[in-house]
């Protein structure tokens, strides 16, 4: 169970499909420096399973989608996205809550905010 709503992991479609392209900087562009301790960015860091490997990396990702363990329960996940546990008590009680200005309806409360310091504390938060 997370326990920050800002912690949200969710794998786009390139994250098990090939090439694994985008986890290496072929280009060398200057992607910056972390914060932490002023590292140089470039390619991803991989997991040790992964053997400095990005192929390996999509095909294992790629393994574990197809699991039987993830056939048989896929169907919770669709529940949670999609489905009657998005919101509401069904979702609180799956874990399944985020801030309330990443719903889709925060922008009717941002319609009906007057306080103008208010509304833009909002809107700075939903850009």
């Amino acid at each position: 169970v997370l326990t920050s709503s800002a912690d949200v992991k969710e794998l786009t479609p390139e994250f098990f499909t090939p090439p694994a392209d985008f986890l290496v900087n072929v280009r060398d562009l200057p992607l910056g420096c972390r914060t932490r301790d002023g590292a140089e960015l470039g390619d991803v860091v991989l997991p040790t399973w992964a053997n400095s490997s990005p192929t390996a990396f999509l095909r294992m990702h790629r393994a574990a989608l197809e699991s039987e363990h993830v056939s048989l329960r896929i169907h919770e996940w669709i529940d949670l996205v999609f489905g009657y546990k998005q919101n509401g008590l069904e979702a609180e009680r799956a874990d399944n809550v985020f801030h309330p200005l990443t719903y889709e309806d925060a922008l009717r409360h941002l319609d009906a905010e007057t306080d103008p310091v208010r509304r833009a504390s909002l809107e700075a938060q939903m850009n």
